[in-house]
């Protein structure tokens, strides 16, 4: 049990239902034993985050954001070739937790290809390092490589399992890169689905950015994207659309600011990042794709969302890649996704500065 406090209601969540009890109720249920599961207050309650990402500038501030915020654990990471090579992207994730004091938390290297053959990297966005400065140099200190782990998803499935078990809650799966990772634990570990929960940065329901309508991380593994999208589960996917309102202009940098190593660190990782995305796509200001789909775990109420049909493309020349969102319903086929609509920007940036600014507190 964890503590709670005597107000004149209690409010209590037993295997994810909400109970509304007066502290006679409590008494009373507790010395009937009336459920053999810990109560856990809702007010203390997290979220459990699972990273499955490729960094990367933006997903290292989506590291930073489930990491940081007061009402997020970070379970792990899990890594997949994307913005650079599995090897880089790796030791990228090691290093943004290493800095931030998070080393702790454990990160597993996964594939290297698509699931039908090779992936391109993303050097022009995220340079040689998947995770450079303005002077060519990859902006945190990198870790030594490590061994990997030959049995990572089996590893993957126990650590999920036991920390659903232990604290009887869905762990949230966020993916912020291709789907290749996820599309495999799913079919080689069923068991996991019933304890699991999809937040997706991916996608787009009109222009694409690496195609003329894919996005980067669905076209690099279109296969996999089918394989989620058609798994039945609770889904979430931030579009394009959404993740291009977060733009990280003067403004925001004012606010994250260069007073110490670190804030200079992350003001150096969206200028790098303003210039690649002015170079190739004319923004003057870089959006915040990655961080997203953590900030839709954390604070739902923020995005204007719509359950829709999201199938994908796997076959044409044109659009491979291709989210296609049946917004009217028009193919008649069940919604699988909640797809969003909008966000709130202010409130995205509130909580993504006050991550930055918890570091090193």
């Amino acid at each position: 049990m964890i503590g709670f406090y005597w107000i004149s209601i209690s409010i209590f969540i037993v295997e994810n239902t909400v109970f509304l009890l007066s502290y006679e109720s409590v008494l009373t249920l507790l010395l009937n034993n009336a459920f053999a599961v810990p109560f856990r207050l809702i007010m203390s309650a997290k979220n459990i985050i699972w990273l499955d990402c490729d960094p990367g500038h933006d997903d290292a501030m989506a590291i930073i954001l489930a990491a940081m915020h007061p009402s997020s654990s970070l379970l792990g990471i899990s890594t997949v070739a994307g913005n650079q090579s599995s090897e880089k992207t790796h030791l990228n994730a090691r290093a943004v937790l290493a800095t931030i004091g998070c080393q702790e938390i454990p990160v597993l290297r996964g594939q290297d290809t698509a699931l039908l053959g090779p992936m391109p990297y993303c050097a022009e966005i995220h340079g040689e390092s998947g995770l450079d400065g303005l002077d060519g140099k990859p902006l945190f200190s990198l870790p030594a490589p490590a061994p990997r782990d030959p049995n990572w998803i089996i590893t993957w499935r126990d650590i999920i399992l036991k920390e659903a078990a232990a604290q009887h809650q869905k762990i949230h799966l966020v993916c912020t890169a291709s789907l290749t990772n996820v599309a495999l634990l799913l079919t080689l570990c069923p068991e996991i689905r019933q304890h699991i929960e999809i937040s997706i940065m991916g996608g787009a329901m009109g222009i694409g950015n690496t195609g003329p309508v894919a996005e980067f991380n669905i076209e690099n593994d279109p296969e996999a994207a089918h394989i989620v999208f058609e798994s039945a589960l609770d889904i979430t996917m931030i579009p394009l659309e959404v993740t291009h309102t977060l733009l990280a202009d003067e403004v925001i940098m004012k606010q994250i600011g260069r007073d110490t190593p670190f804030r200079n660190t992350i003001c150096e990782l969206l200028n790098f990042f303003r210039d690649t995305y002015k170079k190739v796509f004319d923004f003057d200001d870089p959006p915040l794709h990655d961080p997203a789909a953590v900030f839709y775990v954390l604070h739902p109420e923020a995005f204007r969302t719509k359950r829709m049909r999201v199938d994908i493309e796997r076959g044409s020349l044109l659009s491979r890649g291709q989210t296609v969102c049946d917004v009217y319903g028009r193919s008649q086929k069940p919604p699988n996704a909640r797809v969003a609509l909008s966000v709130d920007v202010p409130l995205f940036w509130k909580h993504m500065v006050a991550a930055v600014h918890a570091v090193g507190k």
